[in-house]
């Protein structure tokens, strides 16, 4: 994925919320984006998701520019929280759901279901429903789904930040493992360094709106110094 010169102004304002900035993320990468509230992290990712309109700059995967595709035509997921589970659907039926709309056989559906489930170890809850689960079930879920679509790009923003620490910890190693297991092109946003440490392999910082720079973990407390 390439960021050309993207920038971003909200409505009624003059001021730039995302100031003109480029960006490079490798296939498989795991990119974090850092910074505090009002950072621009959020608004970068819903660009790339396509629920804001850049005011300047290009976006490309694979060498498509998706800039001003619609958000179903731009194989970018962006992992909701959990109570966007549909609640009287089954699990199973929640990670199918969009697999349906978007044309997959039913056997390759139960077949990546399946697999993600059983990656994470919940291959039991498949016939409940949301109600019936734990909030970190839920959130799990909630993230399975995404990745069942095995997208060009997952996004997510701060996914962790409703739960217990305990459930916080388990929950980055599961987002580590499944990105990796399927090796997706990953942008997740955070103001918690130490989780983007833990799950970047580069992280970019962001002030103000501004991109300051990017590093790999291990050099990332100079850009915060």
């Amino acid at each position: 994925m390439s960021l050309n010169g993207l920038s971003h102004v909200y409505e009624n304002t003059t001021s730039e919320s995302v100031h003109p900035f480029n960006l490079f993320v490798d296939d498989g990468e795991f990119l974090v984006l850092y910074g505090p509230t009002a950072s621009g992290k959020s608004t970068i990712l819903r660009m790339l998701h396509g629920l804001e309109t850049p005011k300047s700059g290009t976006i490309l995967i694979d060498g498509s520019d998706i800039t001003h595709a619609a958000v179903n035509d731009r194989d970018v997921t962006l992992a909701l929280e959990s109570y966007a589970l549909y609640p009287h659907m089954s699990v199973r039926d929640n990670l199918g759901f969009a697999l349906r709309v978007d044309g997959l056989p039913a056997d390759e559906i139960q077949e990546r279901v399946e697999s993600v489930m059983d990656k994470i170890g919940l291959s039991d809850i498949l016939d409940s429903v949301p109600g019936d689960l734990t909030q970190l079930q839920r959130q799990t879920v909630a993230l399975a789904r995404a990745v069942v679509r095995r997208p060009k790009v997952l996004i997510m923003d701060e996914p962790v930040v409703n739960l217990v620490p305990e459930q916080q910890a388990e929950t980055l190693s599961l987002i580590k493992d499944l990105q990796q297991e399927f090796g997706l092109t990953t942008i997740y946003a955070t103001s918690n360094l130490e989780d983007a440490k833990v799950l970047g392999d580069r992280i970019a910082f962001l002030d103000r709106g501004r991109l300051i720079g990017v590093e790999t973990p291990d050099l990332a407390e100079a850009l915060v110094a």
